[in-house]
């Protein structure tokens, strides 16, 4: 796999950690979010792993299993995708934006947090590519 769509992935692998720790999912439940996100990334043209995963999503989910593995606060995993898209927003298409979103909004309808808050995290990364989006 190409580098810079490897590190894309692990970026969003950041950004659905950090979501999935605003909706206080449980360690137990984090089989069941990495079941989610490997539906929703099957992305062409990636190889299909021998366990039939695309790769893309293997990457998403690996960098969410290191940052559990770490207990990595939400906050410094969500700076690290900002960090990376501001500097390569060239690379996030309209149609890749909106199924980022759509996932992340997918997580929080599966694990909901209890409260009636929205998830702090979708919220930012809405404003970041609305805002990225009137400067392009």
């Amino acid at each position: 796999m190409e580098g810079f769509t490897r590190e894309i992935l692990e970026q969003m692998g950041n950004l659905f950690y950090a979501i999935a720790k605003d909706q206080h999912v449980a360690p137990l439940q984090f089989g069941e979010l990495k079941m989610l996100l490997r539906k929703d990334w099957l992305i062409e043209p990636l190889r299909i792993t021998n366990d039939g995963v695309t790769e893309g999503s293997h990457l998403i989910v690996l960098t969410m299993d290191t940052l559990q593995a770490q207990a990595a606060p939400a906050e410094e995993a969500f700076d690290s995708f900002t960090r990376f898209y501001k500097k390569h927003r060239e690379q996030f298409s309209a149609a890749l934006k909106k199924k980022i979103i759509s996932a992340a909004e997918a997580i929080t309808e599966v694990f909901p947090s209890g409260s009636r808050l929205k998830n702090n995290h979708i919220i930012k990364a809405k404003l970041l590519f609305q805002n990225s989006s009137l400067v392009a």
